[in-house]
């Protein structure tokens, strides 16, 4: 009896497999796809689009207002009517009025129904109030 017999070197494999790196590869992209929707802050709105909207990184003193479509008014994910909204802000005012306030617009929006709701946060005694966009898509 010889070598080959018992599965010498003639039945060795040198191929790699890749079948577990694949496998490992769908689960972390599955992962990403369901993760990534819930990394957006606030309610969720149809954005103006600029050529190059400023980059600002995410801070701790940032409160972030997003208005919809239909003029509803919410902190974070919070609904807010306009008089209950106007007297929160006031209240956040007299204790942090050095935070940064961010407005997600509906792009529907006329500029009257921003320019109110920029009102009333101002009106609260917030200096600093920003608006954000998204990026047109290049064509």
């Amino acid at each position: 009896m010889g070598m080959d017999s018992f599965g010498g070197r003639q039945d060795m494999k040198s191929d790699i497999n890749v079948t577990p790196l694949v496998d490992v590869c769908l689960v972390l992209l599955i992962i990403f796809m369901v993760v990534t929707p819930m990394l957006q802050k606030g309610k969720a709105v149809m954005l103006p689009q600029t050529e190059r909207p400023d980059k600002k990184p995410e801070s701790d003193k940032e409160l972030l207002i997003s208005v919809q479509a239909d003029k509803t008014i919410f902190i974070d994910t919070k609904w807010f009517p306009d008089k209950e909204f106007a007297a929160k802000m006031k209240e956040m005012g007299e204790r942090s009025s050095n935070k940064d306030v961010l407005i997600k617009a509906d792009q529907r929006l006329t500029f009257g129904d921003v320019k109110h709701v920029m009102g009333m946060i101002k009106d609260a005694g917030f200096e600093h109030v920003g608006l954000i966009t998204e990026k047109k898509a290049e064509k």
